[in-house]
């Protein structure tokens, strides 16, 4: 097991590989179930965990898209505010109004390739390289995107907006 933990921690790094492996698992009990035994049981589990880590950053590259082309302009409308579930049904994610006026803002200071960036860096702790993997192109242009949203997000206005929305009465 610790050379298939290092394996999809390659390719997703440490703070997804539980995910990943336990999805993994799960796929190939499932297969045992329904179809037997298989010849090489090492190789198959190999081939698993790869698809599994490729699918993970896929769903995670889509989450992070979806949360940004997300519309909120109707924030007091409980069915307009963010929701995310996954394809297993089993990841619900509701944000809250203040989250959902504070994305609001960052719309419209950064770009949406900032913002889907910033967020894989920082919500979902990707590497740069892994990003880049995911959006297109380099690592390079990645660590540059995600300074220029930080840069943006020390601006002093746009920090005093973000910390009305989070010490707002709800």
């Amino acid at each position: 097991m610790p050379s298939f933990h290092r394996a999809v921690q390659s390719m997703v790094g440490p703070n997804h590989v539980d995910d990943v492996l336990s999805k993994a698992q799960t796929k190939l009990h499932r297969h045992l179930q329904c179809h037997g035994p298989v010849g090489n049981v090492r190789s198959y589990f190999s081939t698993i965990c790869i698809n599994a880590a490729r699918d993970h950053m896929n769903e995670i590259a889509k989450l992070a898209e979806q949360f940004v082309m997300d519309d909120t302009s109707s924030l007091e409308d409980v069915a307009q505010r963010i929701r995310v579930v996954g394809a297993d049904g089993m990841t619900s994610v509701e944000v809250s109004d203040q989250v959902s006026r504070a994305v609001k803002e960052l719309k419209e200071h950064f770009s949406s390739h900032e913002l889907t960036v910033w967020l894989l860096v920082e919500m979902y702790d990707l590497d740069s390289a892994r990003v880049a993997a995911i959006r297109g192109g380099t690592p390079g242009a990645v660590r540059q995107t995600v300074r220029r949203a930080r840069a943006k997000l020390a601006d002093p206005e746009l920090q005093r907006k973000l910390r009305e929305w989070t010490l707002a009465p709800e």
